[in-house]
């Protein structure tokens, strides 16, 4: 069921969409109906945290209102946030997430940062290597190329399908690997 596109002139702002959005997933009992809702209106307006604010006035593309209404129904179906926007932030970066891969969890970033801060100690060497294995999506190995641009990373996963999301995220940094 689309959501309600009953403006007089045709058209219907990201605030409205939001509002039908809220309470379509509440209704579906999505235990956070405001936090996804505000998700999936950024992904699907383009605008996100302060530029959003402004955007909810706007009216919505036919475009952006089908992308909305597919990312409602997915999250209504139960599929986690992350997979129904296909990204999530870890750290510095903005990750593609989809079911290959497990959604990177708080607990991870405080494993990264720790490994961040293993790896300072050997600053003094002209090239640490880090092995992140079982990468999945590759965020604590990606996070090192970021955050310790003279470390050698490697990337491991037993699944050939974990690893092409790392490699697709590893190219979104703007690295290439082998």
């Amino acid at each position: 069921m689309a959501l309600d596109r009953s403006a007089a002139d045709g058209t219907v702002a990201w605030r409205d969409l939001m509002a039908q959005a809220v309470e379509r997933l509440a209704a579906g009992g999505c235990p956070d109906a405001e936090i996804s809702a505000r998700r999936i209106v950024e992904e699907a307006s383009g605008h996100d945290g302060a530029g959003l604010v402004v955007a909810l006035e706007e009216p919505a593309t036919v475009r952006g209102v089908a992308s909305l209404d597919r990312m409602v129904a997915d999250r209504l179906s139960g599929r986690p946030l992350q997979y129904v926007l296909g990204r999530w932030s870890f750290r510095s970066l903005d990750l593609l997430v989809d079911p290959r891969v497990l959604i990177p969890r708080p607990e991870t970033e405080v494993v990264a940062g720790k490994a961040l801060e293993e790896l300072t100690r050997f600053a003094s060497q002209p090239a640490p290597i880090v092995c992140d294995l079982g990468t999945g999506s590759g965020a604590i190995g990606l996070s090192m190329v970021i955050e310790h641009p003279t470390a050698q990373v490697w990337l491991t996963d037993r699944s050939e399908q974990a690893l092409a999301v790392a490699r697709a995220n590893l190219a979104g940094i703007g690295r290439l690997g082998t």
